[in-house]
């Protein structure tokens, strides 16, 4: 990877306050050491939210800009926050299968459904909560692809969708 593909995780450590632009479609999945997180355009990143973060994945046009005022980052704090309630409200429902579902389903209204198969099934099932088992029985349930193992093992394929490598935790 050249250095500046790893320009923005260091940012995110430092403390720096970024947003996603507004340019549909993109987002980001920030993996933490224990948790994952979707973030969708418009929302703030870095600053002392992300300072854990291990590794991002990009989605759509994902591009990152420094909010400039004090309305642009209370506005990026609020999508930040939007953004939460979202997930939240996904994983209210109590079948793991039902929340896997549901994460993949929107997933893959907004970003298509093979750049969604890129991001390993670990990482989309810390997102919602779940096993990773769970997330390829969704992909096969939902969308009628292979066996959950095939899918656990296309997963973890590297597609150069992941944006910065893990570090050390």
């Amino acid at each position: 990877m050249s250095p500046k593909s790893n320009q923005p995780i260091e940012l995110l450590k430092s403390g720096q306050l970024l947003a996603i632009t507004d340019s549909e479609p993109s987002g980001i999945i920030l993996q933490k050491p224990f948790f994952a997180e979707f973030i969708g355009p418009g929302a703030a990143i870095g600053g002392l939210f992300d300072l854990n973060c291990v590794t991002i994945y990009t989605l759509g046009k994902a591009e990152f800009t420094a909010p400039a005022t004090l309305e642009d980052r209370q506005m990026a704090f609020h999508r930040r926050i939007d953004n939460i309630a979202s997930m939240q409200t996904l994983c209210q429902a109590e079948a793991p299968l039902r929340r896997a579902i549901d994460l993949l389903d929107m997933l893959c209204s907004r970003f298509s459904t093979d750049e969604i198969r890129s991001i390993p099934n670990d990482v989309l099932s810390k997102v919602v909560g779940v096993m990773p088992g769970t997330i390829a029985m969704a992909w096969q349930k939902q969308f009628n692809l292979q066996s959950p193992a095939d899918l656990a093992d296309a997963s973890e394929e590297y597609d150069g969708r992941l944006f910065v490598a893990a570090t050390s935790v």
